[in-house]
């Protein structure tokens, strides 16, 4: 397809968001950047190397541009314009061109989501905010940025960081000791790709907005610590494993056996009696205080213990790497 050559020299702009849009570009040469404008800055979403493209939303949708984008060093695209698009698609059928009108919609759909986030304010003394909005940034950076590798759809850790630490001015050492913290429970996990970047692997990237979700709803109840003690969390453990043995999906496990347990694991079991009750003022369905034949004991089942304990151990750990 034919279209007309263009030269940018460093720091060009190509074009700003909310300008008409004139077609796409092909990157022939050089790097481009993709930002957006925030209180006098610039938030880099993504880096468009040569053999890139960039601004095919608006072929198909018409829409503004979402974005911003600049050179990062002499540059060369091509303008493959609407008009010779439209002549190209009159060639491919409707329902195709239907299907990307479609998913470009969705696509900026997914950007405004990302950009009302962008100002939500942190609300004070209330505890893991920003873990919260970060946590739901990444959900939508995920839909936005993501590629496919293999059988995953994963993200470049280099744009996913740079993005929340423009977005929220957030320390990068803080936003690497989150990153951390999931890893470590096995909510994401990191590889080297096929272009020797390093990217972000979730098998399933909803559990990043069922984790923000799970830890709004755990500091509604008020808790007199905004985190469940080592304690307490030992005894989850003994709990998950315990169901996960057991020949039910839901289990009723008193405290006795959930001790006598522990004490074989060489655990110190002398307040598990007391803290026991603390959970039922978690409010959660996943885990319930209930009465047993012999006394207290807890309520469980096989689909939800896992994710129970895997998001307080990892509320636990983010209150005490400070990032509460």
């Amino acid at each position: 397809m034919a279209g007309s050559s263009k030269i940018l020299t460093k720091d060009q702009v190509l074009f700003k968001a909310g300008d008409n849009s004139d077609g796409m570009y092909l990157i022939r040469k050089g790097e481009l950047v993709v930002y957006l404008e925030q209180d006098g800055k610039q938030v880099m979403l993504a880096t468009i190397p040569a053999g890139g493209m960039i601004g095919e939303m608006a072929l198909f949708d018409g829409s503004p541009r979402s974005a911003s984008v600049k050179a990062t060093q002499p540059s060369e695209v091509t303008l493959i314009s609407t008009d010779e698009f439209n002549k190209l698609m009159k060639q491919i059928p409707k329902w195709f061109v239907g299907l990307m009108t479609a998913l470009s919609t969705r696509l900026r759909q997914t950007n405004d989501r990302l950009k009302k986030l962008e100002g939500i304010a942190v609300v004070k003394g209330m505890p893991f905010q920003s873990v919260i909005r970060i946590l739901n940034v990444l959900v939508l950076l995920w839909a936005k940025d993501g590629e496919k590798d293999g059988k995953d759809v994963v993200l470049q850790k280099g744009i996913a960081e740079k993005t929340l630490v423009g977005l929220f001015n957030e320390d990068a050492e803080k936003v690497k000791i989150l990153f951390d913290v999931l890893a470590r429970e096995k909510i994401i996990s990191t590889r080297t790709d096929s272009y020797k970047n390093v990217v972000i692997v979730c098998q399933n990237r909803a559990i990043l907005g069922q984790l923000a979700t799970f830890i709004a709803n755990f500091i509604a109840t008020k808790p007199a610590k905004p985190y469940l003690s080592d304690t307490i969390l030992s005894m989850l453990r003994v709990l998950e494993r315990m169901t996960a043995a057991a020949p039910y999906d839901t289990s009723n496990v008193s405290i006795q056996d959930l001790i006598k347990e522990g004490k074989r694991d060489g655990l110190n079991t002398a307040s598990w009696e007391q803290e026991i009750k603390l959970l039922d003022k978690t409010g959660s369905e996943d885990v319930k205080v209930v009465k047993t034949s012999s006394g207290l004991g807890l309520r469980t089942n096989k689909k939800d213990i896992t994710n129970f304990v895997r998001y307080h151990s990892a509320i636990a750990l983010l209150f005490k790497s400070n990032l509460s």
